[in-house]
């Protein structure tokens, strides 16, 4: 009894210190399978705090963040400044040595402070029997129809809503042209009429006040599934528009402050395992980032999760210098003031 006893005080011991990694990343971006597993094998705890936009982010990490943060998912671009060196820890070699599976450029746009995790397309999320027509193009959405007034959801995103309003416009979501960008930022202030909300779709799906009325949105590929989660409504379709999308890559960093960096190590190598990569990918309907190869029909076929090669071929990611882009950041605040 008394052995039994001392067994159990011991057990219990080892259970309250179990290390917890506090993961400071979007809402359903990461596969609950994926945390079970991984708590299964390393019995590490993979707790979330979650944020709604990038900027919320960047805002909250660079005027101080809880101490209880151990790592953080950022976009590539946002990791072209600078500041972040004294934030985040330069990646342990063996991560990247240990999986030759991701995709180089991919590798090489995240940088030596991160690992990439997942990219995607940025398209349409329409109701088919709220439209008289199919939504095939963005300027669909920046000039709509009259029965989607106030009805629009719109992603609260520097670059990523300005880049829209661009392609919409017949522009590069790189260009720097003053006349391009002025022309972007006068579609989404005509736009503003049919707009209920600049947030997440999946946010306002959910959102008791608009939700229900809320009929086409701007939206992150993966970001579909949740909508449809917390949509009542089962006509909902994703759309990669004909003009191509502004495609995005997202990384994943470890901070300095970090009390637990070898389990965080940990944590992304077995993200980064090919089998571990796209069961996250499928259940979350985000492309991994791995080479075309390793990537299986169910993701390739999949238009929600990999964009189709058309729409692809027209698709960009952001040049590096997009991110000091002054202007972008005026019409945006302009448009959301």
């Amino acid at each position: 009894m008394r052995y039994w006893i001392g067994a159990l005080l011991l057990w219990l011991s080892g259970y309250s210190q179990a290390t917890e990694l506090v993961i400071y990343t979007w809402e359903y971006y990461l596969a609950p399978e994926v945390k079970t597993r991984f708590e299964q094998e390393t019995g590490i705890h993979i707790k979330e705090v979650n944020y709604d936009s990038d900027e919320a982010r960047n805002r909250l990490l660079s005027g101080g963040y809880p101490p209880e943060f151990d790592m953080v998912s950022i976009d590539s671009l946002s990791l072209k400044d600078p500041m972040w060196k004294d934030l985040f820890i330069v990646m342990p070699q063996w991560i990247s040595q240990q999986n030759k599976a991701q995709e180089q450029a991919f590798t090489e746009n995240c940088g030596e402070l991160s690992v990439p995790y997942m990219w995607g397309s940025i398209g349409i999320a329409y109701r088919r029997s709220q439209v008289s027509s199919p939504i095939t193009r963005w300027m669909q959405l920046f000039e709509p129809e009259a029965g989607l007034l106030g009805r629009i959801v719109m992603v609260d995103d520097t670059f990523d809503l300005i880049s829209v309003a661009l392609k919409a416009a017949g522009y590069s979501i790189n260009t720097h042209d003053k006349a391009a960008l002025q022309s972007a930022y006068q579609l989404l202030r005509k736009q503003q009429p049919f707009v209920a909300a600049y947030q997440l779709s999946f946010a306002a799906i959910a959102d008791s006040h608009i939700g229900k009325d809320v009929a086409a949105a701007m939206v992150y590929n993966g970001d579909f599934y949740a909508l449809q989660q917390n949509s009542p409504y089962k006509d909902w379709t994703y759309v990669v528009p004909e003009e191509g999308s502004p495609l995005w890559l997202d990384c994943m960093t470890i901070l300095k402050t970090s009390q637990h960096r070898n389990e965080a190590a940990r944590f992304l190598a077995f993200l980064t395992q090919p089998d571990i990569a796209v069961l996250n990918g499928k259940t979350l309907g985000f492309t991994p980032a791995l080479q075309k190869s390793y990537l299986p029909p169910a993701i390739l076929t999949n238009p929600v999760i990999y964009p189709p090669n058309p729409q692809l071929q027209r698709s960009e990611f952001y040049n590096a210098d997009v991110s000091g882009d002054a202007l972008r950041n005026a019409i945006y605040f302009a448009v959301l003031k």
